[in-house]
């Protein structure tokens, strides 16, 4: 079981960037009161750099429970158009994942290098002769800097046991993050791509719980880092895709049956974009609020059903979280809404939820 770590607050962010946007004070006393109540954990990954360091990081992992393999990455087949089509996704040999605790639908790391790696979903398990074969598409290990096949390994760990926020970024690594009292289901506010996955949007998420905090609002969120550039395209994991048994802070929620729950997200679209399976009147609620907290200069809309990132698919994280899994809000942002509004945003959602949590 991962140890409660201490939260250094003091390299959180800069001020124009803290949940009261005036100074870091109400962050920090956030923060700790998170830690104190023992919903906050911090995770990542320690840089390779030599097969010394690789001796000993293997070891740490090993203490923490994570397994890996030596793999042989190999071209997708013709009939793997799932693997040819998502650069996300891989396949691998079911007995040999196993061994190291991961299943299909699983996250993994997938290592080219100590500076190459990148998390995979496993959507497709298949009998593979010799069973270290790993496959994906040309897409799929370009993210890991080649088009040609090559030796990795893989690796079970997903977020970061240990890492808090300032190690993560100074490692590139990506880490995971629960508040909650173990008891709470009426409100989650969730953002499984934060850092500079999808900047701001872990800062939402956290800012709707920190205003919400006497209503005991809970919130998950993930981070990630990865310096020179290319974050999205190393921790990005698509949110039906995300799997609880590679999250383990997801894991003590996901079967809590939230009265309702919001999703943080960004995009490359314009204005802002909600959808979710939650009720029809309750997507209209958050549209007109956050349309009165950003101006006409934003547009705002709701998702049609058949918008592929109207997420309205129960396989959704967010969706998954509420009961019947038909409360979620699913808010995508542009850049442009996320930078100068995203504390608007965040306050005005909260001011939804504040109401109907009474």
């Amino acid at each position: 079981m991962t140890k409660p770590v201490t939260i250094e607050v003091a390299d959180e962010a800069a001020p124009a960037r803290t949940l009261d946007g005036r100074g870091q004070s109400t962050r920090a006393d956030f923060l700790r009161k998170a830690v104190v109540g023992g919903g906050a954990v911090v995770v990542g990954r320690l840089m390779i750099s030599g097969l010394p360091e690789l001796v000993e990081a293997r070891a740490q992992s090993a203490a923490w429970g994570v397994e890996t393999y030596q793999v042989s990455v190999k071209k997708a087949l013709a009939s793997q158009a799932d693997l040819i089509e998502d650069p996300e996704h891989c396949s691998a040999d079911p007995e040999t994942l196993a061994r190291i605790g991961r299943g299909p639908g699983q996250q993994v790391r997938l290592e080219r290098s100590s500076s190459e790696y990148a998390l995979y979903t496993v959507s497709e398990t298949r009998q593979e002769s010799p069973d270290n074969v790993v496959r994906a598409g040309a897409g799929g290990r370009q993210r890991l800097g080649t088009s040609a096949e090559f030796a990795g390994n893989v690796n079970s760990q997903v977020p970061h046991p240990t890492f808090t926020d300032a190690q993560a970024e100074a490692n590139s690594e990506f880490i995971e993050r629960l508040t909650d009292d173990g008891q709470h289901q009426g409100l989650i506010a969730i953002a499984p791509h934060g850092g500079d996955i999808e900047p701001y949007t872990d800062e939402q998420a956290e800012r709707v719980a920190w205003q919400l905090a006497s209503k005991r609002v809970s919130a998950w969120r993930c981070k990630g880092w990865k310096e020179g550039g290319g974050t999205h395209q190393r921790w990005h994991i698509t949110s039906t895709d995300i799997h609880e048994a590679s999250f383990p802070q997801l894991k003590k929620i996901i079967s809590r049956d939230f009265r309702y729950a919001v999703a943080f997200h960004g995009f490359g679209g314009t204005g802002v974009l909600i959808g979710g399976t939650a009720p029809f009147s309750l997507k209209q609620e958050i549209q007109q609020a956050i349309e009165r907290a950003v101006g006409s200069g934003i547009a705002v809309r709701i998702a049609h059903p058949d918008d592929p990132l109207g997420g309205n698919s129960k396989r959704n994280v967010v969706n998954r979280l509420t009961t019947g899994d038909a409360g979620g809000i699913h808010i995508e942002q542009s850049f442009t809404a996320r930078e100068g509004h995203w504390e608007a945003i965040a306050d005005a959602v909260t001011a939804v939820y504040g109401r109907k949590l009474g």
